[in-house]
């Protein structure tokens, strides 16, 4: 029975709004208590005490319009109440209702309705019954003109019966044109979000179809050809004689060659994962094996790699670091081959890793030659919030780079 739901929010209404409606709730309270007995009787000698009230009443129950969007139902409920005792007229209570049926919906709006009805025919039939016609607010309105006001009158059945449907058509009428509106703004609101959502989905699903279609051709050109340069280079190698530097160099090809299929086979499963997934991280407490085994593997490496309180550092951090190493081995690898690589790594939750390598500088193969690979780890590390140095150091080439414990 007294079930309700919300129509939009019930957020704060705009003060003009308020304003407008506080303003004609005091002029229809004031219009109908200066034209009733109490004040008739008032202005005649007699006592004024329900007279006053009335008047108190007309000026401070219209600003309970300012609460309308938190406690519909106990304004609408109050103001018809008052007006039953009171004679403060039913306009109130029909601008409570018109607001109560703009932000509810469901059986209790229409009991409420009710009850406003039934209060609305007691307050307009009680007017219409008073006497002489300066004491009738509805008199005063529909009676002959011009009258004394001391002069008694009387109102057709349809005249009243004008006044109660009016009033009650109006204050439901206007109620359920607010809802409307607040019911379009609201499903606008809803729609917007139900597009964005839709919009956003499919960006992510053409995204996903680029990088399937990416992986596949990487994997149908790239693939072939690695496969292809492994063979040959097992071929070589089986079939260098007793050359030995043929074979070292077959098997380190052939071997060069695994490696970038198992990162080519890595780079493309990231691909084919769904976008905005991580890849699980490594701890960095396993990171001196992963350098020695993967890394740094065929390469001339002597690490240092000391982290206390590895297990605690976060999954973003163990990447960053991963990434990081693996990319200045590699640079090394690539522009100074035969050199020996200094690689340190050192870390605690308090000064954050620092990560330092450096091999002997090779002319053509220092800065200018590696410019891109040293951006990459640069750009990385800036974004983790960390800093980068590089150049050379005597006769060394050295890149110094510091991160975070903390990585969001």
């Amino acid at each position: 029975m007294w079930n309700y739901e919300r129509v939009g929010s019930d957020r704060r209404p705009v003060w003009w709004h308020t304003v407008l409606l506080v303003l004609s709730a005091l002029v229809a309270c004031l219009a109908s208590a200066s034209y009733s007995p109490p004040v008739w009787g008032m202005q005649h000698g007699s006592s004024g005490g329900m007279g006053v009230l009335a008047m108190f009443a007309s000026l401070g129950l219209p600003f309970l319009l300012c609460w309308r969007h938190r406690w519909p139902f106990i304004i609408t409920l109050v103001a018809a109440g008052v007006s039953v005792v009171i004679p403060i007229g039913n306009g109130l209570p029909l601008i409570c209702l018109a607001t109560l049926i703009g932000r509810r919906r469901g059986p209790a709006v229409w009991w409420t309705t009710v009850c406003v009805g039934l209060t609305s025919i007691w307050v307009v039939l009680a007017d219409a019954r008073a006497e002489p016609r300066g004491a009738s607010f509805l008199k005063i309105v529909f009676g002959p003109q011009p009258s004394d006001q001391a002069q008694f009158a009387q109102l057709g059945v349809t005249e009243i019966f004008a006044v109660l449907v009016l009033g009650m058509g109006m204050a439901v009428g206007t109620g359920l044109l607010v809802r409307s509106r607040r019911e379009a703004v609201t499903a606008t609101g809803v729609a917007q979000a139900a597009q964005a959502t839709t919009g956003q989905l499919g960006d992510e699903l053409a995204r996903r179809e680029e990088r399937e279609r990416i992986a596949r051709e990487v994997h149908d050109a790239m693939g072939h050809r690695l496969s292809l340069l492994s063979l040959y280079a097992g071929a070589l190698e089986a079939n260098s004689g007793d050359d030995p530097k043929v074979s070292e160099s077959a098997h380190l090809v052939r071997q060069s060659a695994g490696e970038a299929m198992n990162d080519l086979r890595s780079l493309l499963n990231l691909l084919r994962e769904p976008v905005g997934t991580d890849q699980p991280a490594v701890p960095l407490s396993d990171l001196a094996k992963v350098v020695q085994e993967s890394f740094g593997a065929g390469q001339q490496l002597s690490s240092s790699i000391f982290i206390q309180d590895a297990d605690s550092a976060s999954a973003p951090l163990s990447r960053a670091v991963y990434r990081i190493v693996q990319e200045l081995l590699t640079n090394a690898r690539k522009h100074a081959p035969h050199e020996q690589v200094l690689l340190t790594v050192e870390g605690n939750p308090a000064s954050g890793v620092v990560i330092d390598a450096r091999n002997r500088y090779v002319e053509g193969g220092g800065p200018s030659g590696s410019s891109r690979g040293l951006k990459g780890i640069e750009e990385r590390t800036h974004l983790l919030g960390g800093t980068m140095r590089y150049g050379l150091d005597g006769d060394q080439f050295r890149v110094h780079v510091t991160l975070p414990w903390r990585i969001s």
